[in-house]
């Protein structure tokens, strides 16, 4: 990740606007935050999306995957689980390849329905399978924590492709699954 500027003054200067006293503001505070935003850079950057020929025909589905990002328009963060399903057409990732798409698409700030729509695009590039569902439940700590500050309200997006959005028994099949696990 390229720091065009130090960054200490700005993560300082954060750290008084929420109420820090600047006078005990540790440089290791400083480290901190850009370790975690170097965390994310590698997150955004994977690649290592390995491909396997399948003759599988049947649903793949990643339930209760970790979902952590930034609401573009606070800059909090929100969190919850993804569900990815797919119908393979051909080809297959290994399984932990789930969590790698859902942490690389969701390292950036955005909202949480363009981060559905583009966990599904991403999918879809990649494998181009007959068919992607993709469903995200969150807690958005900007909800919570200002404004209407509530307490329970969670979130739930979804983004459907070819059977998953054609087919409503194909689709029912889908949520149905992630819903039982």
């Amino acid at each position: 990740m390229k720091f065009e500027i130090d960054l200490t003054d700005a993560i300082k200067s954060y750290f008084e606007m929420l109420g820090g006293d600047g006078n005990h503001f540790s440089s290791e505070t400083a480290n901190r935050v850009r370790s975690f935003g170097m965390e994310l850079d590698r997150k955004r950057n994977y690649e290592k999306f390995t491909k396997f020929d399948s003759d599988c025909d049947e649903m793949i589905i990643g339930n209760h995957l970790r979902l952590f990002s930034f609401c573009e328009h606070h800059l909090l963060p929100f969190y919850g689980e993804a569900a990815i399903g797919y119908i393979p057409n051909g080809k297959i990732f290994g399984l932990s390849k789930f969590q790698r798409l859902v942490d690389m698409v969701a390292s950036k700030p955005q909202t949480q329905e363009k981060l559905t729509a583009d966990i599904m695009r991403e999918l879809k590039d990649r494998l181009h399978p007959l068919g992607i569902g993709v469903v995200l439940t969150a807690i958005h700590t900007c909800v919570f924590a200002r404004g209407a500050q509530s307490t329970k309200a969670e979130f739930t997006t979804n983004a459907m492709y070819g059977k998953f959005k054609e087919n409503p028994q194909t689709r029912s099949e889908f949520l149905s699954c992630i819903q039982r696990q």
